[in-house]
């Protein structure tokens, strides 16, 4: 019966959570003086010329301030663009790797740029690699040197252990009192 009745509580409150995100959903799309566009695909797929693409954009749906198209201009690069690299360098005040590549010969100039940069991952510090790596082996030297103790008193137990087994009562050794 108590188990009806749980399983009965967790199915309404998922309806209930997925009801209210259904709703939250709904509630960002309600906005009518948003101007949502849709790529226009009748003009064909766009080329990349010198770094950028350009494509039209028709309204789907919206204001009557929107306007009917707008040309959108995003960053690519051209796949026949063959660079090779000239320089890489770490950028101080982004902490940034910053490559300069120039356009390989046989390129084509009209389609591509004759030098590009491009900013990708973090530099590397070699001084700070250095002194991670230095007392990561101290650290392991440390856990080293207690698991030797380790082993070594449980050793010298187990001795202790074994002696003291090997010995029988009636033969123990009686201690003396000190005289004075």
């Amino acid at each position: 019966m108590n188990n009806k009745i749980v399983v009965v509580l967790v199915v309404v409150l998922l309806a209930v959570s997925l009801t209210e995100a259904r709703r939250r959903k709904n509630k960002a799309n309600r906005n009518p003086d948003r101007c949502i566009y849709k790529r226009d695909k009748s003009a064909g797929k766009p080329e990349c010329i010198k770094g950028s693409m350009n494509f039209t954009m028709k309204l789907k749906s919206g204001a009557a301030n929107c306007t009917e198209t707008m040309t959108k201009v995003k960053n690519c690069r051209n796949k026949d663009c063959k660079y090779k690299v000239v320089s890489m360098e770490c950028n101080q005040v982004t902490n940034k790797m910053v490559k300069t590549m120039q356009l390989k010969e046989g390129g084509d100039e009209t389609k591509c740029e004759k030098t590009i940069t491009v900013e990708k991952r973090r530099c590397k510090n070699n001084a700070d690699k250095a002194a991670k790596k230095a007392a990561r082996k101290e650290k392991n030297k440390a856990r080293k040197a207690a698991r030797k103790a380790a082993r070594k008193s449980a050793k010298g137990a187990r001795r202790a252990r074994k002696h003291n087994k090997g010995m029988k009562e009636g033969s123990a050794a009686t201690l003396q009192e000190p005289t004075a």
